[in-house]
């Protein structure tokens, strides 16, 4: 077949000439001028082609729409014609094997069927696949928000009252405590301490009580020995290096742990500060709750403040500072004879429980100078040396809202047992730890104290004791020295800056902020706790 060369007329116009054209041959021409915009003279997209015309960038105006070219989507009219029901499997309608809602119902149709009947159904799956998926984030949002939702609606009361007249000096976000470190030159982040004095007497440990087991327990006995944890502004000791000049900053170690630890409380809490000729001293209020241990207070099953709950907040915190003061004394041999520690203490009495003073001083900063007083409990021979301790006790009150039972998991998954705790009490841990680095004990003995019965609160057994290294305790629960000591820094210089007076630093129950108020001289004392709030 030749081909032959169509004849191209001379013509000064844009296009075929129009009174000339062929009106058969010029079907494929339309008239258009230079500004027009030309589309595609085909699309082999399926989806249409107005998606598609026009510029690079899809905008489809002051095109030609004369060759454009529209595909008609097949899928529109396509419905499957295999109605019969899925046949079943061994493992049932709602099987693990099913991947889905119906997603083995719909591998069987694909299977029956084939060609474009089976390409239909692999389109159906995976609009059906992304239903769920869509069904399964806005579940896990919906649970989220629940959870959320849940622990908003629960507050909880504040440890002082708060009054009116009291100024807000200033507030500590908690999570900008988390960043803090402190370097103390080449030696990093160790501070040295030096001992001032020692006072008090320790008991020894009795060993019988690291080898109970819960088919071997005992059960918790009373003591009527008293701890009396005098505060800082009333030791005699204290307000003695004071005057002396031994420091700057006075406190218990109980108080300098729960400063070191602030970032990982919940509830509330206040500590009283007082400046005077440049000296701060932290104490606690004789109403406060600060000596109350706390129970499961960073779990993720909230407790209620209710106070007619045995699981309220307020009755397993005294459960637990009874069963803590119980084991320390029951876990002591009261048949030898007890170790002199240093001169006798002028804290102790008749009454008092057996405890060992350490006196502590360390150089924080230029400018600041911690005394401390730190406690033991206790002494054990251990590879033919001495070695202090410190006696503490947890306590399970429900392992169903705990999540762990000790009496199955204690002997056989240890790890899971500490684990729970560390989660559920991670604030009262690290204080502990924190308390055994600063008066430099040797070892902390951690008593598992559980119900006898779930609902029976005052009756309790002694399952399982275990011994802990603090430094190594504090590298498992993630306690650095550097932390610690850019926590405790950071809140005594924010204290300094401030004129002589009387300040109260109080945790807010609900939110991670500490409030510094200033507070009238007399606050406190005699019966200003009784007075009306106005």
């Amino acid at each position: 077949m030749v081909f032959t060369v169509p004849q191209c007329a001379d013509t000064d116009m844009w296009g075929p000439p129009t009174e000339s054209a062929d009106p058969d041959k010029a079907l494929t021409y339309a008239p258009f001028t230079r500004s027009d915009k030309l589309g595609r003279a085909a699309d082999w997209n399926q989806t249409g082609y107005g998606k598609y015309s026009g510029t690079r960038h899809g905008s489809s105006q002051g095109v030609s729409t004369v060759f454009n070219f529209f595909a008609n989507d097949d899928d529109a009219e396509f419905s499957l014609v295999d109605n019969k029901p899925a046949p079943r499997t061994r493992f049932g309608g709602r099987g693990r094997f099913q991947g889905g809602r119906g997603g083995f119902m719909r591998r069987n149709q694909t299977e029956f069927v084939g060609g474009d009947v089976g390409q239909g159904a692999s389109r159906e799956r995976a609009r059906q696949q992304r239903m769920q998926s869509k069904k399964s984030q806005q579940w896990n949002t919906w649970a989220h928000n629940r959870q959320q939702w849940g622990r908003d609606q629960q507050t909880y009361s504040s440890s002082v009252d708060i009054r009116p007249d009291w100024a807000v000096l200033e507030q500590i976000q908690l999570a900008g405590l988390t960043k803090m470190q402190h370097v103390n030159g080449e030696k990093g982040a160790t501070l040295e301490a030096e001992t001032l004095a020692e006072h008090g007497s320790l008991r020894w440990f009795d060993k019988s009580f690291d080898r109970l087991t819960p088919k071997l327990p005992a059960e918790l006995q009373k003591t009527k020995l008293m701890h009396h944890r005098v505060t800082t502004s009333e030791d005699p000791t204290l307000c003695e290096l004071a005057e002396k000049n031994a420091g700057n900053v006075f406190a218990t170690g109980d108080i300098v742990a729960a400063i070191m630890c602030a970032a990982r409380s919940v509830y509330g809490w206040d500590l009283v500060v007082t400046k005077k000729d440049g000296k701060l001293f932290f104490d606690k209020r004789d109403e406060g709750n600060f000596d109350m241990l706390t129970v499961s207070e960073t779990g993720q099953e909230l407790i209620t403040d209710e106070k007619d709950n045995i699981n309220g907040v307020p009755q397993l915190s005294a459960e637990s500072t009874a069963a803590d003061h119980d084991y320390s004394q029951q876990a002591l041999d009261l048949s030898e004879k007890p170790l002199s520690f240093g001169s006798p203490s002028p804290l102790a009495g008749d009454d008092a429980a057996p405890v060992g003073y350490r006196y502590r001083k360390w150089a924080v900063a230029p400018g600041i100078t911690l005394v401390a007083r730190c406690e033991f409990n206790g002494v054990v021979e251990s590879k033919g040396s001495r070695a202090l301790l410190q006696i503490r006790a947890l306590t399970e009150y429900d392992s169903k809202i705990t999540g762990v039972d000790w009496r199955q998991k204690i002997e056989t998954q240890r790890g899971a047992v500490i684990a729970t705790e560390l989660k559920n009490n991670a604030n009262k841990l690290a204080k502990w730890t924190c308390h055994a680095l600063l008066a430099g004990a040797d070892q902390m003995k951690l008593g598992f104290v559980t119900r006898t019965h779930p609902k029976d609160p005052g009756h309790h057994e002694i399952v399982n004791t275990q011994t802990y290294k603090p430094k190594d305790f504090a590298q498992q629960i993630n306690l650095t020295e550097g932390n610690m000591w850019g926590v405790f820094k950071s809140i005594v210089e924010s204290c300094m800056k401030m004129e002589d007076g009387k300040y109260l630093l109080v945790k807010d129950p609900n939110k991670p902020i500490i409030r510094t108020y200033e507070v009238p001289s007399d606050a406190f004392e005699d019966d200003y706790a009784d007075e009306p709030l106005q």
